[in-house]
């Protein structure tokens, strides 16, 4: 009885360390990261700064981001807690920006690394956080208590901002002095070199193209096509009917919608016809140079807040298309920046607290909502950004740049206004095996 009894105790020892190693999932135990988000979610924020004002006081806060902007959203967190909690509270933050899409390695390294120096992450890229990060367990997701935004479009993973891409052109006469109008998505991808950072450089702008091939923004696109001339509806169909272009058997591979094939024709010339920039900035200074009549882009709106008015520059000249009355397909896209926290975060208690302070207070988001074209995953933080007015004439003889003015998240993204295409992580991860090589190869 006694050996039988010391099996049991062994049994039962053997089996709590099995359940215990199994809890953290993929067969590892918990981090102290994972403990600690698990912990900070049920927290009002009081408690959850507190906790982290304990954990960093002092020390250095290293973090990874794909924007420059984080270190000023960490400076008003600690003004914040000094002015309520304790006004000795200080912290350093460092962060990195890296390029070229080497963010997923070096989270990758970290984590795997015997050593573990960075806490959390502001990226980009849905498809990739997906396959690379929050699959491989790389990432954890931190959702706030306070926050009140759409858990299932902004919560899995979070979204700090939507960022908008827009099409935007030069009204001046050409070099042969005609003056073009743009009303239709088509144009960028028949009618006009279109400027555009290539989607190998940025991969945001390959989950856009993954993005069109979706039934919703399929249609929008098949919307553009039905509004074109005869001549350019021929094209269309010359590319869609071409074998060498494989149009609809990469329909039918993706069991795309009845609209695909028009999604799969607009990605096919528009990648034929573009002009590859190395950057969004090169972008807007092309296009809104005097001499730039007739030239278009696809870029991030917010760009066109660093023209400086001169007799050579000006976005008096610059055109949104989408906010053309009559304007026929989709306006542009629409992008995340998303917060995490690593899985081997030394600092997760204040990794959660700096998510918390970005995405549910305006001082918070203040360093990226101060501009037109970024957007609080948050609705009552956004509603305390106002850029509808930012191409007003001023009282200084700034001449009103109207393409400035900002119609706001709702406008861009609803089907009877700028008719954006959305970010998915999931959907782009499905297309993106089958859509991936063809799109490079183009």
């Amino acid at each position: 009885m006694k050996k039988n009894l010391t099996l049991l105790v062994v049994s039962a020892a053997l089996l709590g360390g099995a359940l215990t190693a199994c809890a953290g999932g993929n067969g590892d135990a918990k981090t102290h990261a994972q403990e600690v988000v698990e912990q900070a979610m049920t927290m009002d924020k009081e408690e959850l700064y507190k906790k982290a004002m304990e954990e960093i006081n002092g020390k250095t806060f290293y973090m990874i981001a794909n924007s420059s902007r984080t270190p000023t959203a960490a400076t008003a967190f600690v003004q914040y807690c000094q002015d309520k909690y304790d006004k000795n509270f200080n912290f350093e933050v460092k962060s990195t920006q890296p390029k070229n899409n080497q963010i997923f390695t070096q989270i990758k390294n970290d984590v795997e690394g015997a050593s573990h120096n960075l806490s959390m992450t502001l990226i980009q890229d849905g498809s990739q956080i997906k396959s690379k990060m929050i699959d491989k367990g790389y990432l954890i997701n931190y959702i706030p208590k306070e926050w009140d935004g759409n858990k299932a479009l902004d919560g899995e993973p979070l979204a700090l901002q939507s960022l908008n891409k827009v099409f935007a052109y030069n009204t001046n006469p050409d070099s042969d002095n005609v003056q073009h109008v743009y009303n239709n998505c088509w144009d960028f991808a028949l009618n006009v070199k279109t400027q555009f950072m290539a989607p190998a450089s940025e991969p945001v702008g390959q989950n856009f193209l993954y993005m069109l091939t979706k039934d919703t923004y399929a249609a929008y696109v098949k919307e553009g096509y039905d509004a074109l001339s005869t001549e350019d509806k021929a094209k269309v169909d010359a590319v869609i009917a071409d074998p060498n272009a494989g149009i609809e058997s990469y329909a039918a591979d993706l069991n795309l919608g009845a609209n695909g094939k028009y999604a799969l024709a607009w990605i096919y010339s528009f990648l034929k016809n573009y002009t590859k920039v190395t950057d969004d900035g090169p972008i807007q200074a092309n296009l809104t140079k005097k001499e730039s009549g007739g030239a278009a882009g696809l870029l991030v709106y917010s760009k066109f807040r660093s023209t400086q008015e001169t007799e050579a520059t000006s976005n008096t000249w610059i055109d949104i298309a989408a906010y053309n009355e009559g304007y026929k397909g989709f306006g542009g896209y629409m992008y995340k920046h998303y917060l995490q926290v690593l899985k081997t975060s030394p600092f997760p208690w204040t990794s959660c607290a700096l998510i918390n302070f970005m995405v549910t207070t305006h001082d918070g988001f203040q360093p990226w909502g101060k501009d037109m074209g970024g957007y609080s995953s948050s609705p009552t933080v956004a509603k305390t950004f106002d850029h509808s007015h930012d191409g007003d004439a001023k009282e200084d003889g700034t001449p009103a740049t109207p393409c400035k003015n900002d119609r706001g998240y709702d406008w861009w993204m609803s089907s009877t206004g700028g008719r954006l295409v959305l970010e998915d992580s999931e959907y782009c991860a499905k297309v993106a095996p089958v859509l991936g090589d063809w799109i490079n190869y183009l």
